[in-house]
């Protein structure tokens, strides 16, 4: 028979935004960041999706599910186009066997003219932006593109003199109908060989051009078991983190501090003078429970405010548990309300209660997180603040909102770029497919662990898909200023609602006042997208854009 549950428990938390709502600007751009960065995609796959024996981060401001699915179908695609780039270059020289050599020279001729236009383009691009360069090294750059050129029409002459001897060749001497057939043959190689990178170009645009704004991604019909399982693990309660990062999928930790101060009575008015000990309460005059109900109450109600100057708009404000991965006993990720209640009123276990106070703004692009724990052990009070924050996805997927990042001027350029990657693309496609058959072996359910968890093996979430796309830094000043003004705003809240809780429970607060007047003091200065916290209390320089291990670059 379930145990009745305590009349000071915590009440069920509430469960993070999901994948059910229309999908935010962050998970536009992360889908779209699916299809073009081939490193964020497999990084998706291979540490999260694959990990069945791991736990999820949570996910914050984005659908992870649906990031998940089109990080398949990006696959799929690459794949696809590995395997017509090599069964096209196959029909090719079985198609014109003398005109290898020709077809040989029109790559890597056309790899020398792009790399030289990628040369000319970077340097022009960082004169333009008044980036410091030594004549020495524009002299370095000039020659390599003066000799690039040069190969590009030695290869070109010689591809044409190529394509006339084999015609002389095979036309036994200048046959108009032999030579007419030599150069049909090279033409259907061509075509077999630049056709599938370019057909792949063109269907990768297709897919982006579902990111654009006003254009919802669409989920899955039916949604695949194991993204319907990761839905699940990540809008769970409890964040099972492996190594040393209990807030994964949070973003980079901006600022913390934390005091503890023992519990005494308020004087009277009218007292003589008490001796400490006798000041101090026998019996804590409320249990962290009970602070906690408040400070939710309380921050909670400037969500649902409808007045602009009550309401913080995108706050939410939830209960959640913390684990290390080596700790855990199943591999679920929800508390219940009774072991919740549990953990807050006797914190000595390995998880640890916090209240996550978010702030979801940009889209998604920005998210600002406050996480407070409190303790009430021998006779004092114990208070630990902690802020995150995840900064906006990589400026490279950003292209779907651009002007010319979807329409016909896309498609056009994915033609180019799509012919002009050739060579590159036949190069890369047998080591893309190997390691796509290495990936799936060695992420295959023989070699993962199965039954209860096993002592000492680390179930905990390494990184967020969040993480992965985020941007080395803020686009601009207002992003920077957003993020900090969001945890100041919490952090007094904070500390306001606190106070009046000890002097509603006839606690002295002069101690209490003295701290909270030196952590509001410590100054803030936020400048290029670094936030500096100046004070005796805290006194850390973090950037924004920096998130810990794990990330990808």
């Amino acid at each position: 028979m379930r145990s009745p549950v305590p009349p000071n428990a915590v009440p069920p938390p509430r469960v993070a935004p999901s994948g059910s709502r229309p999908p935010s600007t962050a998970t536009r751009h992360l889908c779209a960041g699916a299809y073009l960065d081939d490193g964020f995609r497999r990084a998706c796959l291979n540490q999260v999706y694959h990990q069945r024996q791991r736990l999820v981060a949570p996910s914050y401001g984005f659908d992870l599910p649906l990031v998940l699915w089109h990080c398949l179908q990006a696959r799929r695609l690459a794949v696809t186009r590995d395997a017509m780039v090599l069964g096209g270059l196959t029909i090719a020289v079985c198609m014109a066997p003398l005109g290898l050599g020709f077809i040989v020279a029109i790559l890597i001729a056309l790899y020398l003219a792009s790399s030289t236009w990628r040369i000319s383009r970077e340097t022009a691009q960082e004169l333009r932006r008044g980036r410091s360069a030594s004549v020495g090294l524009i002299i370095g750059r000039t020659m390599l593109v003066a000799l690039r050129l040069a190969g590009v029409l030695v290869l070109l002459s010689l591809a044409g003199f190529y394509t006339t001897v084999a015609s002389v060749f095979v036309g036994g001497g200048g046959s108009s109908g032999s030579a007419a057939g030599v150069f049909t043959s090279l033409f259907g190689a061509l075509l077999f060989v630049f056709g599938p990178p370019l057909l792949a170009s063109l269907m990768r645009q297709s897919q982006i051009d579902q990111f654009a704004p006003g254009r919802p991604a669409r989920p899955p019909e039916p949604v695949p078991a194991r993204l319907a399982e990761i839905r699940r693990l990540a809008s769970g309660n409890t964040v099972v983190f492996a190594g040393y990062r209990p807030f994964v999928g949070s973003g980079s930790a901006l600022r913390n501090w934390g005091f503890a101060q023992r519990l005494v009575r308020a004087s009277g008015p009218l007292s003589g003078p008490v001796p400490e000990a006798e000041r101090e309460f026998r019996d804590a005059p409320f249990t962290a429970a009970d602070l906690v109900a408040h400070l939710r109450a309380d921050l909670t109600a400037l969500a649902t405010e409808q007045e602009p100057e009550r309401h913080l708009p995108g706050l939410t404000v939830t209960d959640r548990i913390f684990l290390a991965g080596t700790e855990v006993a199943h591999l679920e990720p929800h508390t219940p309300p009774e072991r919740m209640d549990d953990i807050v009123r006797n914190p000595t276990a390995p998880a640890r209660h916090y209240l996550a106070c978010q702030v979801v703004s940009w889209g998604g692009e920005l998210v600002t997180t406050v996480y407070v724990h409190v303790a009430v052990q021998a006779r004092s009070l114990y208070v630990e603040f902690i802020s995150t924050a995840l900064p906006p996805c990589d400026e490279r997927f950003r292209t779907v909102d651009q002007v010319d990042g979807t329409g016909p001027t896309a498609y056009l350029r994915a033609a180019v770029q799509g012919l002009l990657d050739t060579p590159g693309t036949i190069v890369r496609a047998p080591l893309e497919l190997l390691q796509v058959a290495v990936d799936g072996l060695v992420h295959s359910s023989w070699w993962r662990p199965t039954g209860s968890p096993r002592p000492g093996y680390d179930y905990g979430a390494k990184v967020s898909v969040r993480e992965l796309g985020t941007a080395s830094d803020n686009r601009n000043h207002i992003q920077a200023q957003e993020i900090d003004k969001y945890q100041r705003i919490i952090e007094r809240r904070l500390l306001a609602a606190m106070l009046d809780f000890l002097e509603s429970r006839e606690v002295d607060t002069s101690e209490y006042r003295q701290r909270a007047m030196t952590l509001l003091n410590a100054g803030a200065v936020v400048s290029g997208g670094s936030l500096t916290v100046q004070g005796n209390v805290t006194s850390t320089q973090t950037n924004i854009g920096q998130f810990g291990e794990g990330g990808h670059r």
